[in-house]
């Protein structure tokens, strides 16, 4: 029975020897419970908080739980212990079940830190506009001009404000969506959908002379959500023109070979340091939040990229040298097509 158990269960006696270990508390404590049987429980296993949890139980003779961190925070393990005893009812040691609860502390960070991130981003446009809203009510709508100028600051703000709150309820749908398999694929030409979406970024490009070449497969078909797709790219383009000095150049192109679709968008913009790449498309990273806040991003653009790659059952990348610009990949698998 513990040996098919998920759970982690050993078991020692009153002087803290190992009298049993099942494979999964030998997993969970990265030792080999053959070897350890025997020995003494404060030589094998080094963690101070699990040897005095264990210490408590034989002292006090009760039922405890606690949780206990390992290997500097990188695991976490549910610990419930109780006194163990014998066919006769003697004490005669500790009995210790363990479940590792890794991931949903990891769960509850993340949730932790998108939380104070909203509410940091949403903050910041709702101060600004109540700001203003006082100095008005304070006497300033009585001097037109600087009514006016104050008036277009507080409608700046409620736009950006909008834009988090439709990008946070466009990524939650997305991700509600792909859990459910309520996002429908249908067979359609990739190349369309990038023109389609580069169409649609023109009018941000032409005012900063900044040209959009498309190269690539014209005839590449998949399976495809062509708006969630073109939404994607558009977001990664709007990126690119973002961060490209005005007069520069985005080369977009659309490539396959024998293992999968390719859709990446080139800029020659200031590039990213090599430690920012992996957390690029997390929400609301940012690598310049002073700037990215004046180029009125949300924070939250790269973050629906990744998510309806993933409702493609693709990928992301990315590439970027400081510097030398960047070059940021959706990765589609044939067996979409």
């Amino acid at each position: 029975v513990l040996k098919s158990m998920v759970e982690g269960v050993l078991a020692v006696d009153m002087e803290e020897r190992l009298l049993r270990l099942n494979r999964a508390a030998g997993e969970l404590l990265q030792v080999d419970p053959e070897a350890v049987r025997g020995r003494n429980l404060q030589e094998i296993i080094r963690n101070p908080d699990f040897q005095n949890f264990v210490f408590s139980i034989l002292k006090s003779k009760k039922t405890l739980e606690d949780e206990i961190a390992f290997h500097q925070g990188q695991k976490y393990l549910r610990a419930h212990g109780t006194m163990l005893h014998n066919a006769k009812g003697d004490e005669i040691g500790a009995l210790v079940v363990l479940n590792d609860v890794t991931r949903l502390r990891r769960l509850e960070k993340v949730r932790r830190e998108f939380v104070a991130n909203v509410s940091h981003e949403l903050r910041t446009p709702i101060t600004t506009i109540k700001g203003f809203a006082e100095t008005l009510k304070d006497g300033a709508i009585r001097n037109p001009e600087e009514a006016e100028r104050f008036l277009e600051i507080v409608a700046k703000h409620a736009d950006r404000l909008n834009a988090i709150i439709e990008d946070l309820m466009q990524l939650s749908r997305i991700e509600t969506d792909a859990d459910s398999d309520q996002i429908l694929l249908e067979t359609g030409e990739i190349y369309g959908v990038v023109e389609t979406a580069i169409n649609a970024c023109e009018v941000k490009a032409v005012p900063r002379k900044i040209k959009i070449k498309l190269e690539g497969a014209v005839d590449l078909k998949a399976k495809i959500n062509a708006p969630l797709l073109e939404q994607a790219v558009i977001n990664l383009l709007d990126n690119a023109i973002k961060y490209t000095e005005p007069g520069g150049v985005i080369q977009v192109s659309v490539e396959t070979d024998s293992s999968e679709i390719r859709i990446s968008v080139k800029d020659n913009g200031c590039g990213i340091a090599e430690e920012h790449l992996p957390r690029i498309f997390e929400r609301f990273y940012r690598i310049d939040k002073n700037r990215s806040r004046k180029l009125a991003g949300t924070g939250l653009g790269l973050a629906i990229v990744k998510h309806i790659a993933i409702a493609h059952q693709g990928r992301v990348s990315v590439e970027s040298e400081p510097g030398q610009g960047s070059t940021f990949r959706i990765h589609l698998p044939h067996s979409q097509a």
